[in-house]
């Protein structure tokens, strides 16, 4: 099975939402956003990069060196970010505050892999970056 790479600081937001994916079944890695970024993601090779970031601006630097990648560029990223508005290179984009349902629904739609996730999503987990 193919992994999903967290993108971000190591905060508590973060680590709610990998334990969130991983209770789904889904194998994920939470990766830190600096200067091993793209190596580590390339070793990892997921199969979809959620960035999470209490800044937008953040957000869009992180995904722009991912989609600017030549091994990554083709992987799709969820942005999970306050503030802000549409990113045109991220193929989603969440603006906080956003619940666990929001998340899913987008993963769900991204993922390349046919087996559909948990029906049992927690609707009242909120996630705020």
């Amino acid at each position: 099975m193919k992994a999903i790479a967290l993108v971000g600081s190591t905060g508590q937001s973060q680590t709610l939402l990998a334990d969130l994916l991983h209770w789904h079944g889904l194998s994920v890695f939470q990766v830190d956003e600096g200067n091993a970024l793209l190596p580590l993601l390339s070793f990892i090779s997921p199969e979809l990069i959620i960035i999470e970031s209490s800044l937008w601006r953040d957000a869009e630097i992180i995904c722009d060196r991912i989609k600017n990648s030549s091994v990554l560029g083709s992987v799709p990223i969820i942005v999970c970010a306050n503030g802000g508005s549409t990113h045109s290179s991220a193929d989603a984009c969440l603006c906080s505050p956003y619940t666990a349902e929001d998340i899913f629904a987008n993963v769900q739609a991204l993922r390349p892999l046919t087996s559909p996730l948990s029906d049992s999503v927690v609707t009242s987990a909120w996630i705020d970056s």
